[in-house]
């Protein structure tokens, strides 16, 4: 049985390389490979297992097209290919491109299969833009308010840290990478400090953690520069050097005393006082921020005050110091040059629902979906589900297998994995290129996103016959260093060393402090007492690998839960004004009081009622970075008889 390189493109920073062991056309083994040496031969249980997935019974094998009475036929890939261009060039020819919007994510892609030739094909056609803003919008936005395009610094870094603070990041369901570093860093006398709603494993482990309410970062960072300016532990040399706006920081600051802030996130203002005076004492000292704290409406603002921290206490400058967010910006990839540009109007995925209600002049006629799951993933669920299901809206879907998306489709065409297809792969926590060849045939009649939007590009007149490794080429070449596409494949992974921040990479300006970031309530259901948050877990990435799981229940605190007279597997109702989910309750102390749980990405087969936690987020966004706001969700739980 032979054993093959791969790359896992799956929505995780680490991007791990990979051995695929394979007999005949079927995968027997995904393991773990050095070829990038920072997942260092070992990789998570939800790709060691995705195997079962390639060749489950959910597989997608062959193009379907919705029938008269509502069922499925099984048709050709050029019987379904003539439908949807017929009906994309019939809704262009009446009421122009803009009337036919991509529905896509790709944060489970690569650079071939997300954004490769398929958003040259959109935006050579003109259609409507998608903004795939359902994560990273609000921390990109944040991180390029303070420091312009300056990049990342690498988790590579935590080896050479003394204090490491990871605020809104959990390893254990993503990146399990950063893990045996912090262990390291522990064992070597460093300090690790984990702010967090949920005390988790990592948490448990640290030398302190902040159980911050969600929501609530802004208060308890600004509060840190507080302690910095009252105790004499800020840089005021740097900040007056290298910053503008730090007397506006400053002023705002001296406003949220830890005994402010800890009232508003619900935490010990003297646990506020002791991270700040663990964090200054660090030398050198690492932010790994991550993305759960910027689903709300401060989502944006909260990036910037806690990247804002590194500057205030003089962490720049120095392998091991600084912060870690994505560093996506450092591989300096400009995508215009190989995406062309468009400038059509945009819509925003996090408001997909509204987005297609009110469009107009045209109207959204069709949706193409992939690399995206929008009936699960997508805010305002139950609106989202409603308008891709109306019968004058052409819906094709191009899936791995069977989602709940497929079901409210006209076309379903059967798209290939990660382990079929040609890639081209970049991590964001670290920095690495990985190109990766198929390790077996496509499974049925699946093809690659390249061969499909190709085919449609030829039906629909605007041909474009660029090959995978063409594309790649010139993706590659776009980066002002090395490697070369040839170099690439050949060696199928190259790494670099990250830079320093403030030493080998600068922003274009002064960091900027200005405007002070600002603490907003929450804009909807205020009055309800219960936080839903909705976290990602070691089962899934986003939607994919959940299309097993049944019954999955809500988390509560005990404390919650016994006022309500809730007990351990009771049934209950989860509702606000938008929706209702009806499942069973775990009653769980990771949680703090105030705050459930439901896991992002489950399908609708996993609640009694078919409806999961987006059926209770709102679809509001972040006014900065434009972001979904997942965690303003505010609920009310009711046991049922």
């Amino acid at each position: 049985m032979p054993t093959l390189p791969s790359t896992c493109p799956l929505d995780c920073p680490d991007r791990c390389s990979l051995s695929v062991t394979v007999e005949g056309d079927r995968v027997t083994r995904i393991g773990g490979s050095r070829a990038w040496e920072w997942t260092d031969g070992y990789i998570c249980k939800k790709v060691a297992g995705f195997g079962a997935r390639v060749h489950g019974p959910e597989r997608i094998l062959h193009p379907m097209v919705r029938a008269a009475d509502g069922g499925w036929s099984r048709v050709s890939w050029d019987q379904a290919m003539d439908l949807v261009a017929a009906r994309l060039r019939a809704i262009i020819d009446q009421d122009g491109p803009q009337a036919i919007l991509p529905v896509w994510y790709a944060g489970s892609n690569g650079l071939l299969t997300g954004g490769g030739l398929d958003q040259r094909l959109w935006n050579r056609l003109g259609v409507t833009q998608c903004q795939r803003t359902l994560c990273a919008a609000n921390t990109g936005a944040g991180a390029r308010a303070v420091y312009g395009t300056m990049p990342s610094a690498d988790l590579r870094d935590v080896e050479h840290a003394q204090t490491v603070l990871v605020w809104g990041n959990n390893p254990q369901a993503s990146g399990i990478h950063l893990l045996p570093p912090l262990k390291r860093l522990q064992a070597r006398g460093g300090r690790l400090a984990v702010v967090d709603p949920r005390a988790t494993s990592l948490a448990r482990g640290a030398d302190l953690h902040l159980p911050v309410l969600p929501g609530a970062d802004v208060p308890v960072a600004l509060a840190l520069v507080h302690v910095a300016v009252v105790e004499g532990l800020a840089d005021l040399e740097f900040l007056h050097r290298e910053c503008q706006g730090w007397e506006a920081l400053r002023d705002e600051a001296m406003a949220w005393t830890p005994a402010r802030a800890g009232r508003e996130a619900g935490v010990d203002p003297a646990a506020i006082e002791a991270l700040a005076r663990l964090y200054a004492e660090g030398a050198p000292a690492l932010i790994r921020c991550g993305w759960g704290l910027e689903r709300t409406r401060n989502g944006t603002d909260a990036v910037r005050a806690i990247l804002m921290l590194p500057a205030v206490y003089g962490k720049l400058g120095v392998r091991g110091g600084g912060y870690v967010l994505s560093t996506s910006a450092g591989y300096r990839m400009d995508s215009r040059k190989w995406q062309g540009s468009s400038d059509a109007r945009a819509i925003n995925l996090s408001r997909l629902g509204a987005e297609l209600a009110q469009a107009q002049d045209p109207p959204i006629r069709a949706c193409w979906v992939y690399d995206c799951n929008p009936a699960v993933t997508v805010p305002d669920q139950a609106r989202v589900v409603a308008e891709l299901s109306r019968p004058d809206r052409f819906v094709v879907v191009h899936e791995q297998v069977w989602t709940d998306t497929c079901d409210l489709a006209d076309v379903v065409l059967p798209a290939t994995t990660f382990l079929e297809h040609k890639e081209l792969s970049r991590a964001y926590s670290g920095s690495v290129l990985q190109w990766s060849e198929p390790v077996i045939p496509p499974v049925g009649e699946s093809r690659s996103n390249h061969q499909v939007l190709q085919d449609l590009a030829r039906r629909l007149g605007v041909p474009d016959e660029l090959t995978e490794e063409e594309l790649a080429t010139q993706i590659l070449a776009t980066r002002p260093h090395g490697p070369s596409f040839e170099e690439l494949r050949q060696r199928r992974a190259v790494s670099w060393t990250a830079p320093v921040q403030m030493v080998d990479v600068r922003p274009e300006g002064p960091i900027q402090l200005s405007p002070p970031p600002r603490h907003l309530p929450p804009p909807v259901d205020a009055d309800l007492p219960l936080i839903l948050i909705s976290p990602a877990t070691t089962k899934a990435i986003s939607s994919t690998l959940y299309e097993s799981e049944t019954a999955v229940p809500v988390a509560l605190h005990p404390v919650d839960a016994a006022a309500r007279g809730i007990g351990e597997g009771d049934r209950v109702r989860l509702w606000n004004p938008r929706g209702e989910v009806v499942t069973t309750a775990h009653l769980s102390d990771e949680l703090r009081p105030g705050v459930c749980m439901l896991p992002k990405g489950l399908w609708r087969r996993a609640t009694e009622n078919g409806w999961t936690s987006n059926v209770l987020i709102p679809d509001h966004v972040d006014a900065q970075g434009g972001g979904a706001c997942y965690n303003d969700a505010r609920v009310e739980a009711q046991r049922l008889s």
